[in-house]
């Protein structure tokens, strides 16, 4: 009986510390997803999850010198772990490889384990990810 309670508990141990993170859902009008520019802190990405039936999929959101970028949280090299990436010292850092980038240089793409990016748009004082985008990263997760 010690050995399946000490079996079961390493196995809930693992899974909780594998489990990929769940975020806050962002504003969904239907057809896309607005995200009010003024919630955006300089150099502090918001992270997000969209549902789509029972998939999660991650994203974030970051202003870096007055620009607006959208990515996936998802790593191009890393994606099959389903990791994402953590915020840590004013830098994105993937949870599977410990890679890292520093804020400014994620519109670069530059590297194997970068994030993926996810189109999106500036409409007045939001800025907008269509579902169609989201959606078309589903396969990272």
């Amino acid at each position: 009986m010690k050995k399946i309670i000490f079996a079961l508990s390493v196995f809930i141990f693992i899974y909780a510390c594998t489990k990929k993170p769940v975020y806050p859902e962002a504003r969904f009008d239907g057809a896309d997803v607005r995200i009010v520019l003024n919630e955006l802190k300089e150099k502090t990405p918001v992270f997000f999850t969209f549902h789509a039936g029972d998939k999660g999929i991650n994203y974030f959101v970051v202003k870096v010198n007055g620009s607006v970028e959208s990515y996936f949280d998802a790593c191009a090299k890393c994606y099959p772990q389903k990791a994402g990436y953590r915020l840590e010292g004013g830098r994105v850092v993937c949870r599977a490889c410990d890679v890292h980038y520093g804020l400014e240089d994620l519109k670069d793409g530059i590297g194997s384990c970068y994030p993926i990016k996810l189109p999106g748009r500036l409409q007045g004082e939001t800025y907008v990810i269509s579902r169609k985008d989201l959606l078309a990263g589903g396969r990272y997760f």
